[in-house]
Parts: structure tokens; C-alpha cells; sequence
């Protein structure tokens, strides 16, 4: 690696948890309690604010690969993943749908559930398992992102394993990343949207682009201060910001 790039690897791991949980609180906030807000002509603000949680999901799906190749348990991470997913399906539900009474309690899960499959994916790639075998489980974990609606469906799975496996070839990484991108926003954006679809698309687009580089171009692999706070701090942070805008959406007469 040459000196330019080590220069700008000013990240540690602590503060790289903190940019992507900040910012995706605030548009989650501004997002779910003010809905509006998704329409950038009502507001500029309102609609950056609420687009710039899409910082923290490249964020997500590089912690996956990272914490796979460092963990001394990939079973026991594994089973942390499940276990707080299973815990924030209750607030992500109250605060998307305002009840538990609701099928998408079941079929529209949060993205701790991509994040695990995409773990479960990569135990699988690095098992003994024959090729074939390994090929139509990883299949078989991503579709079932697709049969459950778990947040960044079919594609969550390919960007967790593009990081692990080219995480030496750069450009072929960003590639399998901004192809993988484009093709979720054309399917959740554009198509659903087709007068706003491209300043939804290329916003949305340059948000997620932000929050691959800052991974990968300004992470330099440290630990930080406080590694065991910061370990726990996501987990936690993630139902307890749902539970607080289901209150807030409440108080303002979202439901």
C-alpha cells in the first residue's frame, strides 16, 4: 500500500461505529417522524438529512467482513447478530408501521437480519463444504432475504462477501459494490418513483458512495479507545433509536 493511502487512513474503529450510527439516526428521525420529508420539494434540508442514513449500510456490510476475519467465534457472532435482530423486529416494526398487528412484522425485517445471513453466508463459503454445496446454500441465504423482505434484499449478501473476498482488489471491490448499489436504487427508487426517481437515485447514490469510502478508503483497521464499549455500543444503539422515534411519531401524531 503506498504512503498516500496510509496517510489518509485516519479512522479508528470506535469512530467509524459512531459516523454510521449518527447520521442514521438523524434521517430515520427526520425520515420516519416528519414522512414528508423524503420529498425534496418540500424540503432540501428535510431530504438530505433524511438520504444520509445511507451512510451507514456500506458501513454495516464492512464491519460483517471485517468482524468474520478477526472473530475468534464466528458462531457466537453469528448468534449475537440473530439474537438483537430478533430484539429490534419489535421497534423497527412499531416505528415503520405504528403496530405490532401487521405482517410485516414477519415479512419486512430489519437489517441485522441481512447482516447475519451475510455472516452465515461467509461461514458457509469458509467451511469445508463441497463448492456446489457451498454455492446453493449462499443462494439459499440470499433468497431467503427476499421471501422475508429483510432490508437490502439480494444484494446486502453480495456486498458482505465482495468486501471479505476482495478486500486486496480494490477496484473490483467498488465495482461489485456500485453495481450492487445501482441496482437496489433502481429497484426501490426509480421504479417506484419515476418523477423524483433521479434526484432520489443520484442522492441516494453519492450517500452510499460516502459511506463505502469513508470504510474503505479512511478506516485504518485500529481498534480505538474503547473497543469493548464500542462493541456493544451498536447493538444497543440500533432498537433503543427505533423505540425513541416510535415515541416520537406518537407524540407527533404519525399514527
Amino acid at each position: 500500500m503506498d504512503t498516500k493511502s496510509e496517510k489518509l487512513r485516519i479512522i479508528d474503529r470506535d469512530t467509524l461505529k459512531y459516523i454510521a450510527a449518527i447520521p442514521m439516526a438523524v434521517g430515520h428521525f427526520v425520515g420516519f417522524v416528519w414522512s414528508e420529508a423524503t420529498n425534496p420539494g418540500d424540503s432540501v434540508l428535510r431530504f438530505v438529512l433524511t438520504q444520509m442514513s445511507l451512510i451507514a449500510p456500506p458501513i454495516f456490510f464492512f464491519f460483517i467482513a471485517e468482524g468474520f476475519r478477526y472473530t475468534r467465534s464466528p458462531k457466537k457472532y453469528a448468534l449475537r447478530l440473530l439474537v438483537f435482530a430478533v430484539i429490534s423486529q419489535i421497534p423497527f416494526c412499531l416505528s415503520t408501521n405504528g403496530t405490532l398487528l401487521t405482517t410485516d412484522l414477519f415479512l419486512y425485517l430489519n437489517v441485522f437480519f441481512t447482516l447475519f445471513l451475510g455472516l452465515v453466508s461467509l461461514i458457509i463459503c469458509e467451511s469445508g463444504l463441497k463448492k456446489p454445496v457451498k454455492i446453493l446454500l449462499v443462494i439459499l441465504m440470499d433468497a431467503l432475504t427476499v421471501i422475508f423482505g429483510s432490508q437490502w434484499m439480494l444484494f446486502g449478501i453480495p456486498i458482505i462477501l465482495s468486501f471479505y473476498y476482495f478486500k486486496d482488489r480494490p477496484i473490483v471491490r467498488l465495482i461489485c459494490f456500485g453495481s450492487c448499489a445501482c441496482m437496489m436504487l433502481f429497484i426501490t427508487v426509480v421504479s417506484f418513483e419515476p418523477i423524483l426517481g433521479l434526484e432520489y437515485f443520484l442522492t441516494d447514490l453519492f450517500f452510499l458512495m460516502l459511506g463505502y469510502a469513508i470504510a474503505t478508503v479512511f478506516y485504518n483497521g485500529n481498534k480505538g479507545s474503547h473497543p469493548r464499549f464500542s462493541k456493544w455500543f451498536f447493538y444497543i444503539f440500533y432498537p433503543v433509536h427505533l423505540l425513541v422515534i416510535y415515541a416520537a411519531e406518537i407524540y407527533v401524531g404519525r399514527f
